[in-house]
């Protein structure tokens, strides 16, 4: 049997051969076998002399070869004159030629396959199911493409005969598609990341519509949001709204990489820096230029700035210290000197994105906001993180985009671990995404890794963070188109597409749980997981045992 499309036809027609038409129709989806395609009211426009025409042909049948036949059909009374077929309509004695209509359907629909270039036979037919032809009637028309009702009850078997002898197209799959009227589309992600990208925006912009509201007596929030949940968003305009008040910000968390990410993105007049930043400062100030060349210099700084830090002046009338659960509490204390005595401390933290053995502390009189909202997160790669149980609390997906789950690359040795996960940038790039739109971000720490020193990934240079600063402390990165980076200095970024990498553990341990929830909520988009044997039968082992 013959495939109709469409299936079932919109009935825009009200005159009594339309039905004439759908009889005739279901009568060749019957008589014709597998691999005929019958459309029915397929309409065509087409521009001629820049003028736009459009017209609809009744018909069209498409070979299993792609040859195509074109099935005019005009029920009802006609009348030949001067050897013309024309259509007689209602009582006003309205005409139509029909031997120029039919002309014209194949000239037309010749032009639209030639415009897409595709070649193929296209041929056409006259159908009078309601029509005698006498054995003298000469018309314009061919007289065996004209099927009147003494050949109509063989209708199909003239169309197969027809259709069998003509020459058919190369280009099948592309025919179909354009009578179909399909266009082949692929996903421009460039286009969907910036379109998630402003969407999350606004959705992640609830924290920084409603915290900043809440009064505090002690003029201290505690915000304990998961990740993607717009902390970055809710620090970016407490800093605004502070500066605009005219008061004095400053920003301080713990990574580099997200002090530099930040200070990129806050306003001129607010001061932003890692908590390490703010000791060599000190230390400049105090003991002179710190040498970044010798072992120990971050330690031995930091533990000058403590001991005087009681002593230094209050300088802030808003400061926001992120990623505390990575701060040590003496830290946190010694910060919170800075402020004026009136000024607000905002603290903002995951505790499931706790990296280091740092104990926790409490603020006495913080007014606490939790949220377990992601916005950031593809729902899938939410759904992953669940069902692995990295939380202790279920993450919340409220992202508007679905994504899909992550890829899973195993590795046994070192060559197999270089050649997967070039393997997995790659398999990205040919979904879409730019090396810019891509991180690698390894499991394990700087100092262990075996992309800590690789120029190249596959075909695509490194940009790394080299281990080295100037004399001025300013981190000393390579050039490169693909960014390699350590889950411990990439937490609190994110990027379209992140290959996290050298996952290599034969327990899901608290600690792996908190490094592998941070590594899959840096994802946008898509996630691709490098990892051990092991490390796959961990992670299933705890899908398994929830299901």
């Amino acid at each position: 049997m013959a495939v109709l499309v469409p299936s079932v036809s919109p009935v825009l027609r009200r005159d009594g051969g339309i039905y004439r038409e759908l009889d005739i129709v279901n009568q060749l989806v019957q008589a014709l076998p597998d691999g005929y395609e019958i459309f029915h009211g397929l309409e065509l426009h087409t521009v001629q002399q820049g003028h736009d025409h459009y017209g609809e042909i009744d018909i069209i049948v498409l070979a299993p070869t792609g040859a195509l036949l074109i099935i005019e059909v005009k029920a009802g009374a006609v009348q030949l004159r001067d050897g013309q077929v024309f259509k007689c309509y209602g009582t006003d004695e309205r005409t139509r030629d029909v031997s120029q209509q039919v002309r014209w359907q194949r000239g037309s629909l010749l032009s639209r396959l030639s415009d897409a270039r595709l070649e193929t036979s296209v041929a056409n037919c006259l159908v009078l199911p309601d029509y005698r032809l006498s054995s003298d009637d000469l018309v314009s028309m061919p007289r065996e493409r004209i099927i009147d009702a003494t050949l109509f009850p063989q209708l199909a078997s003239l169309v197969r005969e027809w259709l069998a002898g003509m020459r058919g197209c190369t280009q099948f799959d592309a025919l179909r598609r354009f009578l179909y009227n399909q266009f082949r589309v692929s996903v421009d992600l460039a286009a969907v990341r910036e379109q998630l990208a402003r969407s999350t925006r606004v959705l992640a912009d609830g924290l920084a519509t409603w915290v900043p509201r809440i009064e505090a007596p002690s003029r201290v929030l505690r915000v304990q949001a998961t990740a993607g949940s717009g902390k970055t968003q809710l620090a970016l305009q407490l800093l605004e709204q502070a500066l605009q008040a005219g008061g004095r910000a400053g920003y301080v968390c713990f990574n580099r990489s997200l002090a530099d990410h930040i200070r990129a993105l806050a306003p001129a007049r607010a001061e932003v820096a890692n908590f390490h930043e703010l000791v060599v400062e000190y230390d400049r100030r105090t003991h002179g230029e710190p040498d970044f060349t010798q072992p120990q210099v971050l330690e031995q700084a930091t533990a000058r700035y403590l001991a005087a830090s009681g002593s230094l002046p209050s300088r802030y009338d808003l400061l926001v210290i992120d990623e505390g659960q990575d701060f040590e509490p003496e830290w946190i204390e010694r910060l919170v000197q800075l402020l004026h005595p009136d000024g607000k401390l905002y603290l903002l933290q995951d505790d499931e994105q706790r990296l280091y053995a740092r104990q926790d502390f409490a603020i006495d009189d913080a007014v606490v906001v939790v949220s377990r909202d992601n916005f950031r997160s593809p729902r899938l790669i939410c759904d992953v993180i669940n069902a692995l149980r990295l939380c202790s609390t279920a993450v919340v997906s409220k992202s508007p985009y679905q994504g899909e789950l992550p890829g899973f690359h195993v590795y046994r040795n070192e060559p197999e671990l270089l050649e997967q996960t070039a393997q997995a940038v790659a398999g990205l790039m040919a979904r879409g995404f730019a090396a810019g739109d891509i991180a690698v971000v390894s499991h394990r720490g700087r100092a262990a890794s075996v992309f800590t020193e690789r120029t190249r990934i596959g075909a695509l240079s490194t940009t790394r963070f080299t281990g080295a600063y100037t004399r001025a402390g300013e981190p000393v990165w390579s050039q490169g188109e693909l960014l390699v980076e350590s889950i411990y200095r990439f937490k609190g970024q994110s990027k379209p597409a992140i290959v996290l990498t050298e996952l290599a553990f034969a327990e899901l341990t608290a600690v792996e749980k908190r490094k592998l929830f941070v590594g899959l909520t840096r994802a946008q988009m898509a996630v691709e997981i490098v990892l051990s044997p092991e490390a796959e039968q961990a992670m299933m082992g705890v899908i398994d045992a929830a299901g």
